[in-house]
C-alpha cells in the first residue's frame, strides 16, 4: 500500500453526496437485497465522474495492493471501504471511495473491520505497518510495530488478500523489471 494524499472532494460529490447517500439508504431500507447502481448527474454516472479523480490521486495504482497499471490487467473499480450494503449512508461519501483493482475488491467483498488501514490516512506509512520480503515478494505485518499496528496490518493483508501467491509473483516480476532498468 503506497501512501497517497486524498484529493479535495470534487464538486460533483459535494453537491450530491448527501442526497445520493439518503436515496441509497432508503432504497436499502425498503429492499435489503437491492443491487447498487451509481446514480447519474449531468448525463453520466457518479462513478464516471469520480473514477478519473480517484485514479489520479493514487497515480493509477490500486489503493490497496499497488497494482499498476490496472488498464488491461484488471477492471478499474471503485472500492467502498465501508461496504455500501452495510453502510448505505456512506455509499457516496468521498472519503469512503478508493481506486481499486478487481483482485482487491473481490478479496474483500462486503467484509469490514474498523482496523482496516487506509493509505491516505495522515499517520499511514508502509514501513510502520508492513515488512516486504524481497526474496519471496511476501508482505506481512512489521514485526517491530506495536501490537495494535501489527493487528491492523494483519487484518488489512487478510481482507484484501495482499499476501496471496499470485500477488507475491506479481511483486517479484515487477521487482525484476525495476532492477533491469538500471
Amino acid at each position: 500500500m503506497r501512501k497517497f494524499r486524498r484529493a479535495d472532494e470534487p464538486a460533483i460529490s459535494v453537491e450530491n453526496c448527501a442526497k445520493h447517500n439518503s436515496q441509497w439508504t432508503e432504497r436499502r431500507r425498503s429492499n435489503p437485497t437491492a443491487t447498487f447502481c451509481w446514480y447519474s448527474v449531468a448525463g453520466k454516472s457518479v462513478r464516471e465522474h469520480l473514477l478519473p479523480i480517484l485514479k489520479k490521486q493514487c497515480e493509477e495504482h490500486c489503493s490497496f495492493c499497488d497494482a499498476f497499471p490496472l488498464d488491461g490487467v484488471s477492471n478499474e473499480t471503485i472500492e467502498h471501504l465501508r461496504p455500501k450494503s452495510k453502510f448505505p449512508e456512506h455509499a457516496y461519501t468521498w472519503k469512503n471511495l478508493y481506486y481499486c483493482c478487481d483482485a482487491c475488491q473481490n478479496a474483500k467483498r462486503e467484509e469490514w473491520d474498523e482496523a482496516l488501514l487506509c493509505a491516505d490516512a495522515e499517520e499511514y506509512s508502509f514501513s510502520r505497518y508492513f515488512e516486504f520480503d524481497f526474496t519471496t515478494g511476501g508482505i506481512k505485518p512489521n514485526s517491530l510495530a506495536s501490537e495494535q499496528d501489527r493487528l491492523r496490518a494483519a487484518i488489512t493483508v487478510k481482507l484484501y488478500g495482499l499476501d496471496s501467491q499470485s500477488r507475491r509473483r506479481n511483486r517479484l516480476r515487477e521487482a525484476e523489471i525495476f532492477a533491469k532498468s538500471f
